[in-house]
């Protein structure tokens, strides 16, 4: 039997990543709403960075920046400073309802929800890089199949394999959807500042000017961009979605 030319194949060091997402807010209620990814190409190296914290403070409940306290704060601290000097890059889409209603726009909330978490891993992904998507679980009707949805419209607007999985997980069983889950509620938290609509003498409004001080930015409200740290407020016409990190 005569075989054909051997189809391409890709080198054993083709950069690949795994990209972990969550969102805060509820997009149907809240003014603000907000997705964000942290993306790792070795996820180990952090994650078990992370553990060692753990372990080292006898500290294994989930970490969710809705439950930040002063006394939980030295921890989610080091937390941030680790994520900070690894090789990591987070993105995050902040829609505020209030000028630009994503739900409005694409009619429901899971179908602006999935076009937002599609558009920022569209921004994020370097060039030529394979991505593994693990995202937060959350209830939609059985026929919302959003990991279908997202890994078939960023492959399609990119022409090629981008992602490869979407899956979605319990948060409580992955340290890297608490992490995304604390730097995207940080950066939320400095909209909602702007806004009148939180305080600046809060222990959340101490660890979300960390962050801010850890990447390098002095605000991260209308936008901010570096190597690591990528962050776009979602708007109709003039902010299709983040733009690709350098680096």
């Amino acid at each position: 039997m005569q075989r054909g030319p051997a189809s391409p194949s890709l080198p054993v060091d083709h950069p690949t990543a795994v990209a972990f997402l969550d969102e805060t807010g509820s997009i149907s209620q809240d003014r603000f709403f907000s997705v964000g990814c942290l993306i790792l190409p070795e996820p180990s190296l952090l994650l078990r960075r992370i553990q060692k914290i753990r372990d080292i403070h006898h500290w294994y409940t989930e970490m969710k920046w809705v439950e930040l306290t002063r006394t939980s704060y030295p921890l989610y601290r080091e937390v941030l400073e680790e994520v900070s000097r690894s090789d990591a890059r987070y993105a995050c889409f902040v829609a505020d309802r209030q000028s630009a209603d994503p739900v409005a726009r694409f009619g429901d909330p899971w179908l602006a929800y999935e076009k937002l978490a599609a558009q920022l891993l569209i921004g994020a992904v370097r060039p030529g890089e394979i991505i593994t998507v693990l995202a937060d679980n959350y209830s939609t009707p059985d026929n919302v199949v959003f990991e279908v949805d997202v890994r078939r419209d960023v492959n399609q607007r990119l022409g090629k394999l981008v992602l490869a999985s979407v899956c979605r997980l319990d948060s409580r069983s992955s340290d890297g959807l608490q992490l995304v889950d604390l730097l995207t509620g940080a950066v939320t938290f400095e909209y909602r500042q702007a806004a009148g609509l939180a305080g600046t003498k809060t222990v959340k409004a101490e660890l979300a000017a960390d962050l801010r001080g850890l990447y390098g930015v002095k605000s991260v409200v209308g936008g901010a961009r570096n190597a690591r740290l990528n962050v776009a407020t979602y708007g109709h016409k003039n902010s299709p979605g983040p733009v690709s990190p350098t680096g």
